[in-house]
């Protein structure tokens, strides 16, 4: 549902209105049908001042540029019947620039990922292994090791990851391969017979994607389960983890007058 303001609630229910009404009447519809959560003090008082701000041949100092009501000798408000086509416009206005700050979040998001991928295909493969150590450290598991080259029959990091009053015993494998290199399944088949029987947890994490039969494979009834992390769901966790990744908070303002 959009978000309307004190003036766009009080249209809507004047649009299901054939008569006049005054504000007080207005009020209860916008409560009725939760167009608007009012937050000042007053919020009749604050109603009106909006209406009346935004009514033909309104003597406010501070009056809306967009005309919305007009004002009858009783104090009722009406639709300006001419008027409709401004204030769509002036809403879908603001919900554009809306749209446009989503879309550049979204692509700043996507321009860091590429950014973390390209970084990690830069690494040697044995950098790769002790950067997946420390991404697993900040994700929260403990005493972390990196296995010798050469010993390591298939398991490159190995420690313990506490699960509620649990804790499991997990080994990583770490692969820096080509984007062209797919994980494939012998290569989870291999690596869950590495880890069974000491491991009850397994984590494939490599720089480039896993076929379809890999990913059928990670998980498999009374087999160890095999979690299964690509070079973009890498990046993806780190942004929503903020492991190396920094967050500016940019603030987006919206002017409500009945909050004053």
């Amino acid at each position: 549902m959009e978000k309307l303001t004190i003036a766009l609630a009080a249209k809507r229910v004047l649009e299901t209105s054939n008569k006049p009404l005054s504000a007080r009447q207005i009020y209860s519809k916008i409560l009725e049908n939760n167009l608007y959560k009012f937050g000042a003090r007053d919020p009749l008082a604050a109603l009106r001042i909006q209406i009346e701000r935004h009514c033909e041949g309104t003597s406010w100092s501070v009056e809306a540029k967009n005309k919305l009501f007009s004002k009858n000798e009783d104090g009722e408000f009406s639709l300006l019947s001419n008027n409709s086509t401004k204030a769509k416009s002036t809403l879908t206005a603001k919900v554009n620039n809306l749209e446009l700050v989503h879309q550049l979040a979204s692509k700043l998001k996507q321009d860091t990922i590429q950014r973390i991928v390209d970084h990690l295909y830069s690494l040697e493969p044995e950098e790769f292994e002790f950067f997946c150590k420390r991404f697993l450290e900040r994700y929260g598991f403990e005493n972390m090791r990196v296995t010798q080259r050469g010993r390591d029959g298939g398991i490159d990091v190995h420690g313990q990851l506490e699960v509620g009053i649990s804790m499991l015993h997990v080994a990583a494998q770490c692969k820096r391969y080509k984007k062209t290199n797919k994980v494939s399944r012998p290569d989870i088949d291999m690596f869950r017979g590495a880890i069974t029987g000491e491991f009850q947890q397994g984590i494939f994490i490599t720089t480039s994607s896993f076929t379809k039969d890999a990913q059928d494979s990670a998980f498999k009834r009374s087999c160890v389960p095999i979690v299964l992390i690509d070079g973009e769901t890498l990046a993806e966790i780190m942004i929503e983890r903020g492991i190396g990744v920094s967050t500016s908070h940019i603030p987006i303002y919206d002017f409500e007058l009945d909050l004053v």
